[in-house]
């Protein structure tokens, strides 16, 4: 019979075997446990995202995107939204989508005078909201929704007063400056009035 001392010990190698897929195991449970924490670094609430002002828009900032404590989030409507006639109800007063006539009559809201310039003279707010009547970028579309959506406190980053600044400045210049020395163009300013929409 041989020696034990001469019998390969195969003990050795599966200690390390085990020891090299605990490490392995040990790598997996803390990765998994890393994925939601990342998850949720880049995924963006589904009902409304943080506001942010239009120069902290300018940031990028990958946090910017989640809701903090003590922040408000956008639930925004889309310019769809504020068009269908069964929403015509949720329209923030003094803005009316129709013209009523009869005991009370009210008068739809018109283009001009809330917004500065010439363009869609003649035309409501609901008007403009139809795609086929906006602009070529959209911008007057998404500024109606922006204001609707101001006045009626769903986007509390953004203030009537705000919306219509950033209208009269694209129309007079052809931009707006978010701050000094940054120009968002009509179809910059459509993209980040979008993101104050979630509904």
């Amino acid at each position: 019979m041989s020696d034990p001392k001469e019998l390969p010990n195969h003990s050795e190698p599966e200690r390390l075997d085990n020891g090299r897929h605990a490490s392995r195991r040990r790598l997996l449970q803390g990765g998994l446990a890393v994925a939601p924490v990342l998850m949720t670094l880049v995924s963006r609430p589904v009902l409304g995202q943080e506001c942010l002002t239009t120069s902290g828009s300018l940031s990028g900032n990958a946090t910017s995107h989640v809701r903090r404590p003590g922040h408000v989030g956008c639930t925004g409507h889309t310019s769809a939204f504020w068009s269908q006639e069964q929403n015509f109800s949720s329209w923030p007063y003094p803005y009316i989508p129709k013209t009523v006539e009869g005991v009370g009559d009210r008068k739809a809201t018109k283009f001009h005078p809330c917004f500065a310039g010439s363009q869609f003279t003649g035309k409501t707010l609901l008007d403009v909201l139809d795609p086929s009547t906006a602009d070529r970028d959209g911008l007057a579309r998404y500024i109606v929704a922006a204001l609707l959506n101001a006045q009626a406190g769903k986007t509390p980053v953004l203030t009537v007063a705000h919306v219509k600044t950033i209208w009269a400045e694209c129309t007079a210049k052809g931009f707006f400056e978010p701050t000094a020395g940054v120009r968002w163009y009509p179809r910059d300013v459509v993209a980040y009035l979008k993101t104050t929409a979630s509904l």
